[in-house]
């Protein structure tokens, strides 16, 4: 039988294709339903509004849900750096955390005990870089937020037990990268990649390292990845290593620091400028004030010039721990 559908109809039909916004299809879904010929030749697409309609509003009452999740995962960045750590079931992350920057993050015996990220801060000579624990890598499930959280890091600490094979727990945080689009990337340079990808720098730690036979599994680690990626093991419980821990994560920055004086005074040797590698007086000029940059005329360098308060232009590249006087 012939549906017969009325201008009506197919007028409000035409407003949900045309609707962006769930409320919005679901209001003209509404008006179709209320006006659509009630016979025998509308039975099948009378029951598919419906249904459509019931898909529709789950979808609208599981937003919130996910909304709460993702905000669960924005983690405000301080510091100098951003580090995360990433890991599975009891590799140690949480006490990692607690043990290196007196963050609180509960620590048990069990799995996943970590339910959401949980940030805190370490200190490196003069230098505040901000450590993230996060809840335990699962096969084959990312919660909403996780993936953004992990791209916008500097740093990834990949977290193994070295008690619980190592290797294998590799191959499990390789591959749930991979499926978040990002690629780890510790030695040499940052290839490029395809669009929608990114590549993070990242650093291989062996947690545990005080068990009887730890080592002989860090060694087997370390004959597949110590190529690719800086390697270190650690005790979280003992705290050993932490300050290597620091250092590599450092390293793997791309940074530096330098420090600013005015004319006749001694530098804030307290307050580095943190800088990208290759950066020159002029990034050091606009990291103070734009106007900086633009009124000045030169500067004097300690540190890397060939004679302490070399006058260099603004086109002077800096080193790790110069010390900058900016002339106007």
């Amino acid at each position: 039988m012939p549906a017969n559908l009325t201008p009506q109809y197919l007028e409000v039909e035409l407003k949900f294709k045309q609707a962006k916004t769930t409320p919005e299809k679901i209001k003209a879904l509404e008006v179709m339903m209320a006006v659509i010929p009630k016979h025998k030749g509308t039975e099948r697409l009378r029951g598919q509004l419906k249904s459509r309609m019931a898909k529709l509003k789950e979808e609208l009452q599981k937003r919130p849900t996910v909304a709460r999740a993702e905000q669960a995962y924005n983690i405000k960045r301080e510091g100098a750096v951003q580090s995360v750590l990433l890991g599975l079931p009891n590799s140690g992350k949480s006490s990692l955390l607690s043990r290196i920057t007196g963050a609180f993050s509960e620590v048990a015996d069990y799995p996943f005990t970590t339910r959401k990220p949980i940030p805190g801060m370490m200190t490196y000579e003069n230098l505040q870089i901000q450590l993230v624990d996060t809840p335990p890598i699962q096969l084959d499930h990312i919660e909403p937020g996780f993936p953004n959280l992990i791209r916008n890091a500097d740093v990834l600490l990949l977290l193994v037990d070295l008690a619980e094979g190592p290797l294998f727990q590799m191959d499990i945080l390789m591959k749930e990268l991979n499926e978040m689009r990002i690629k780890a990337v510790g030695k040499g340079p940052i290839p490029s990649m395809e669009s929608g990808w990114i590549c993070l720098r990242a650093l291989v730690v062996g947690n545990k390292c005080d068990l009887k036979n730890a080592m002989e599994e860090y060694r087997k680690l370390g004959n597949r990845f110590r190529d690719t990626f800086p390697m270190l093991p650690l005790s979280a419980r003992e705290g050993m290593n932490f300050e290597e821990l620091k250092k590599e994560v450092y390293q793997l920055l791309d940074i530096i620091r330098v420090y600013t004086k005015v004319p006749g005074k001694d530098p804030d040797l307290t307050e580095p400028v943190i800088l990208k590698k290759g950066s020159t007086i002029e990034d050091v000029a606009l990291s103070v004030h734009k106007d900086f940059a633009a009124k000045l005329r030169y500067a004097r360098v300690w540190g890397s010039g060939k004679f302490g308060g070399q006058m260099v232009k603004r086109d002077y590249v800096v080193s790790e721990r110069d010390v900058i006087e900016l002339h106007l």
